[in-house]
């Protein structure tokens, strides 16, 4: 007769998955999601970039005149490879992705692109959302490699610099890697003068949207690791062909972006300058969210250092793999969430 017990690492890492997982789309927009398959050394992953600009101004000033109840929208999805720019997007992505020193190449992309503007009396809000959806490969270190497979994890960090010019299916040639294209688009005459007011301004316009680095910039180490053996919260499902995840027993998750008692919580980015267009003072605040992502790898994983740099090892069976009490995995988790839901929690009662 067969037992009906269940590991309790098993129930422990469901458990914790679940949480983190819904937590994290509770109080954070996901910045990246991919999912890697080192068997087959083939990728797909969401690389969404977010920023939110806010300008200051006197009510009744010639710039509140300009803006004050105008509200606008530009979104559109961009599918295929070779088409609409959007191989000058992977270009660029992939000349990025050289520059960190990663070996992965895109093959192929979509992209979507949001972009929002409202005007108030005394103020002007910009948001932008774009979000880069590429197949990749070349993470796998050693291609002979069956088992024990050496990977490359600079990829996550990658920084696309410069303006990027897709052609939209409706609103024409747009910028989808600086927050002055949606100005440009929308109000050319005030973008240049922006643009043109002091170095400061042109640099926060101009700071590129798909800029990863911050995620790059931490430690894997620093990440929470959970593995998934029953694959619920992988996303690996129809990106590959129907290949699936081939041998791995579980995939390895790691997540960022959770706060935590030894950690605290990841700071957004921020930055500040004070122009004058037309006579009008402008205030102009500029913020990308905390870092947030989610890598999911088929098999175990172990990190290591390797000529000064990360690599993840990964192997599709590891049955001396020793883990963490339940009961202590699970208090561990819980510990996370408290302090995850305390920092939303005060975030939106500053709001």
């Amino acid at each position: 007769m067969k037992s009906n017990n269940i590991p309790a690492a098993v129930i422990s890492s469901a458990v914790a998955a679940l949480l983190i997982v819904g937590l994290a789309n509770q109080a954070y927009a996901a910045q990246i999601n991919a999912s890697l398959i080192p068997e087959f050394d083939r990728a797909a992953g969401s690389f969404i970039g977010v920023k939110f600009v806010q300008m200051r101004y006197e009510p009744g000033s010639a710039v509140a005149d300009l803006f004050n109840g105008r509200t606008e929208r530009i979104e559109f999805s961009i599918p295929g490879t070779n088409s609409s720019g959007i191989d000058r997007l992977i270009a660029a992505a992939n000349q990025a992705l050289l520059r960190v020193q990663s070996p992965v190449q895109i093959v192929s992309a979509n992209l979507t692109y949001s972009g929002a503007i409202r005007g108030e009396a005394d103020r002007l809000m910009l948001t932008y959302s774009v979000e880069f959806i590429p197949t990749f490969s070349g993470f796998k270190l050693d291609r002979n490699a069956t088992d024990n497979i050496p990977i490359d994890i600079n990829w996550r960090g990658f920084v696309i610099d410069g303006p990027v010019l897709v052609d939209s299916p409706e609103h024409g040639t747009v910028n989808v890697n600086q927050p002055i294209g949606l100005l440009s688009l929308a109000f050319p005459e005030f973008a240049e003068g922006l643009a043109g007011s002091s170095e400061e301004a042109r640099q926060i316009m101009e700071e590129p949207i798909l800029d990863f680095s911050e995620v790059g910039a931490m430690s894997m180490e620093r990440w929470h690791w959970l593995f998934d053996p029953t694959w619920s919260q992988a996303s690996t499902g129809g990106i590959l062909s129907g290949e699936g995840i081939g041998r791995a027993k579980v995939m390895s998750v790691y997540s960022l972006g959770e706060c935590s008692i030894r950690e605290g919580c990841p700071p957004p980015k921020e930055s500040d300058t004070t122009v004058s267009i037309d006579g009008t003072p402008v205030q102009v605040h500029i913020s990308t969210p905390q870092p947030n992502s989610q890598i999911e790898i088929a098999g175990f994983t172990s990190i290591e250092k390797a000529g000064g740099q990360e690599i993840i090892r990964v192997e599709m069976d590891n049955p001396s793999l020793s883990l963490p009490p339940f009961t202590m995995q699970v208090l561990m988790v819980l510990a996370g969430m408290m302090g995850a839901i305390a920092f939303f929690v005060l975030f939106k009662s500053r709001k």
